[in-house]
């Protein structure tokens, strides 16, 4: 049945979880129990095959703010694969492999990586003294937002609100990794963006030149703002951040549409779900394919690699960095296999 199932996924936007594959046959980690908590979506199970079609024990959920891929979770399953939502099944596990840091009350035996800048500031905060990988602090977690959620957003928009973006008005609050990807894709189709963020030095990068960029601690009047965007979309990695600044009220207040792309929600408290679009999730996550497997495919290779590394005597105790020789392998081959000049990536998001 496993191998019925896995014929019918594709695996062409993977080449390196395909390497993968083949890497961990060759040194046989068999003997590792894996518990992968990423997005459960068909790119999933692609992300899952070095452990799958090398045999490992695995186990698997997905984070609890997003909804239910169930044709995934159902192939999981019919593989013999266990699927916990609730999340209650993963103690003494070898490896897990989480997204914001939803499993770091399990006890790990082993080692962690973590996907997202909130689930690192928080396994941070708590002072993990187990490995803990931290995949968003490369440069490869940049191939994903740059390219992935620029894609996916502009994708997303054009499916569920207008096909249109010519002339549109965004306001993005935060200009990290996410923020720039998403600029990137709406400058593209001709949209017009205003940027806000917090830290002068992420609004000096080379990325969305041509953009208005606005220093959070300068703003000094939010009514001319809304009433000159048609988007408020929030980016930043911090939860509940437009609940926390001086004018929640008037936002909700106002006639700006609200999307969140935040791994979490961004609005917080003071906005019902019903305010912001697809309910406070990230609107790409309305899509089939909220991100193309082709931008998470090294992604999700580096996420995995932390089997070889606690393997192979690789990870200190504590948080840290993928190795910088993998991070720039990752980045320097992605680009050279789908043909993607360099350039403009390293002026937006340098070494």
């Amino acid at each position: 049945m496993k191998s019925i199932i896995l014929s019918r996924i594709p695996t062409d936007e993977a080449p390196f979880l395909m390497r993968q594959v083949e890497e961990y046959r060759r040194i046989d980690l068999r003997g590792y129990s894996i518990v992968n908590n990423t997005p459960l979506t068909i790119s999933a199970i692609v992300k899952m095959m070095p452990f799958i079609k090398n045999d490992f024990k695995l186990k698997t959920t997905t984070p609890s703010f997003l909804g239910r891929d169930t044709q995934a979770i159902r192939l999981i399953q019919e593989m013999g694969y266990e699927f916990d939502q609730e999340k209650q099944c993963f103690a003494g596990t070898d490896i897990i492999l989480d997204c914001c840091a939803e499993l770091s009350g399990v006890d790990c035996a082993k080692a962690i990586a973590e996907l997202t800048k909130t689930g690192v500031d928080i396994y941070r905060r708590n002072k993990c003294q187990k490995p803990v990988l931290s995949v968003d602090d490369s440069r490869v977690k940049a191939l994903e937002t740059y390219y992935g959620t620029s894609d996916g957003f502009v994708r997303a928009f054009k499916e569920f609100i207008s096909p249109e973006l010519r002339g549109t008005r965004f306001l993005i609050f935060g200009f990290g990794k996410v923020g720039k990807g998403i600029v990137r894709g709406l400058t593209e189709h001709a949209a017009k963006c205003t940027v806000v963020d917090i830290n002068e030095k992420a609004l000096r990068s080379l990325a969305g030149n041509g953009v208005k960029k606005i220093l959070y601690s300068e703003m000094s009047s939010m009514p001319g703002l809304l009433n000159d965007h048609d988007f408020l979309v929030t980016s930043t990695g911090i939860n509940h951040f437009i609940s926390t600044t001086p004018w929640p009220d008037e936002i909700a207040g106002s006639k700006i549409r609200l999307i969140n792309m935040g791994a979490e929600d961004e609005f917080g408290p003071r906005f019902v779900r019903e305010r912001v679009e697809n309910g406070k999730m990230p609107l790409n996550f309305k899509l089939k394919r909220p991100t193309l497997l082709k931008y998470l495919d090294p992604v999700f290779y580096a996420h995995n690699s932390v089997v070889a590394l606690y393997h192979d005597g690789k990870l200190a105790p504590g948080l840290q960095p993928l190795p910088k020789e993998i991070d720039d392998w990752l980045v320097s081959e992605w680009h050279s296999f789908w043909g993607v000049n360099i350039a403009e990536f390293n002026l937006a998001c340098p070494t």
